[in-house]
């Protein structure tokens, strides 16, 4: 039970309330365990001398806490569909305890509040008890083909949301791999979302289809798979259009941080930087809530968009003072997303000059993972790591690692989609070179090569600059 986790993202106001209740009952134990796991500086065996119980009393108290913590968290919730949630868990009563007319007069007041806020699983309770009532009514089969649409209907869009996870978990794979057979698998699953899209009219559906095509056409890098969707400028202004016009829906609460960040993206790529800065700024302030949205969007691309933003900025040296640097926890489970966070961590603490703590979060990587299936990012990941060991002086692991790379790169065979890959181990190789005269000129130079050509599909290490005190630093 993740009790402590949970009690430390209690909001200030939450906590301060729960706290509030435990001294008012008098409730010391609960009291000094909450505060205790608030601060996270003792150990459970502290706490259980300080308490003076047993272990199994101990156990039932940290238990009973925690149920008390899920209360607390569900009488919080604010959602604006509550009550017709709770109108709908009351439709047996209706059929049962109510008379006829009045039990259809708020069936069909209800049907028409859940048809509003595009609810198909809800209605499907409303269908149902409507057959019921007009079992002897001609309009009985009116009602049970609206029942079997709407069963149809929510298969649709849990089949729909099923995509899009699938979609945006595939998108992180093949940005590791920069794979054509996973990049094959995206279009299977953007033409089965536009397919089940098809089937019906309706404004969640539209919106995921949006996500997906959005992000397929920012991160993809196919143009012949895009020519004859929207634009993704129209897309963007279609769903906010949808998500202003259903405020009160409690999906687009969340989502509405989704489209700020492909706002972003979209911008960023475009380099407007003035518009893109306005959502910078939006998804910044969120930026914890916005990489829980995993399953929407392939949303850990802003962090190597941020480094990026950063450079633009010339405030690179800042980024280890962001927040997703010591708060954030990726699952590890999650390769893709595990990758970039960690990569945008070594980045951070590239751009700070703690080189070796960044050595040791690429190698701590490295060991973690297997990059067995994605060699493309393994190439780039050691190619980092080679460079922080040529800046610190450990040549001889850098040359290790460059042979390493070297084979790897002739392994795979594929000259166009390494050819970037080649021209920033060449900068390598140049750097360890012990017979090489006038290193600072070649390297300025290919390095200045390397920066003008690194674009497209393959782009290699794009978020890793190189200033004058790098190139300084890889002369030695």
């Amino acid at each position: 039970m993740k009790l402590q986790k949970i009690i430390h993202q209690l909001s200030p106001a939450d906590f301060n309330n729960f706290s509030e209740q435990f001294k008012k009952t008098k409730a010391d134990k609960f009291l000094l365990l909450l505060n205790h796991y608030r601060n996270g500086s003792t150990t459970d065996k502290i706490i259980l001398h300080r308490l003076k119980i047993k272990q199994a009393a101990f156990y039932t108290l940290k238990s009973r806490l925690f149920d008390k913590v899920q209360e607390l968290l569900y009488k919080s919730t604010s959602d604006t569909r509550i009550e017709l949630l709770l109108n709908t868990a009351n439709i047996e009563h209706l059929v049962y305890k109510t008379p006829r007319e009045t039990a259809i007069g708020i069936l069909k007041k209800l049907e028409a509040e859940l048809l509003v806020h595009d609810m198909p699983n809800e209605l499907i309770s409303v269908y149902k008890a409507l057959k019921k009532l007009h079992i002897h009514s001609e309009k009985y089969y009116d009602y049970l083909q609206l029942y079997n649409r709407y069963v149809a209907f929510n298969l649709a869009q849990d089949k729909a949301e099923e995509i899009l996870s699938l979609f945006c978990k595939t998108l992180g794979d093949f940005t590791l791999s920069r794979n054509e057979e996973t990049l094959n698998l995206l279009v299977l699953y953007k033409n089965e979302m536009i397919n089940v899209c098809r089937l019906y009219q309706s404004h969640h559906l539209h919106i995921y289809k949006n996500i997906l095509l959005i992000n397929f056409a920012l991160f993809c890098q196919n143009k012949n798979e895009i020519d004859t969707d929207p634009t993704v400028e129209e897309m963007l202004k279609e769903s906010m259009s949808i998500i202003d016009s259903h405020w009160e829906d409690r999906i687009y609460k969340h989502l509405k941080l989704v489209f700020n960040f492909l706002y972003f993206e979209y911008y960023h790529q475009l380099n407007q930087h003035k518009n893109a800065s306005k959502y910078f700024e939006s998804i910044t302030e969120s930026s914890e809530g916005l990489l829980l949205l995993y399953h929407s969007s392939f949303v850990y691309h802003y962090l190597i968009s941020k480094i990026e933003y950063f450079h633009f900025e010339k405030i690179e040296n800042k980024l280890i003072n962001e927040e997703e640097i010591s708060e954030h926890e990726p699952n590890i489970h999650d390769i893709s997303s595990y990758t970039i966070y960690h990569f945008y961590k070594a980045s951070a603490e590239f751009y700070a000059e703690k080189y070796s703590a960044a050595i040791q979060t690429l190698n701590n990587l490295i060991n973690k993972i297997s990059y067995k299936n994605q060699p493309f990012t393994e190439i780039e990941i050691k190619s980092f790591l080679a460079l922080l060991n040529i800046v610190c002086e450990r040549y001889d692991q850098a040359e290790v690692i460059i042979r390493s790379i070297s084979r790897k790169i002739i392994n795979e065979n594929n000259s166009a989609k390494y050819y970037n890959a080649n021209k920033f181990l060449t900068l390598l190789k140049i750097s360890v070179s012990r017979k090489e005269k006038e290193k600072n000129e070649k390297l300025n130079e290919l390095n200045t090569f390397f920066e003008a050509s690194n674009t497209g599909e393959y782009a290699f290490l794009k978020s890793l600059k190189l200033d004058e005190k790098t190139i300084l630093l890889l002369c030695k």
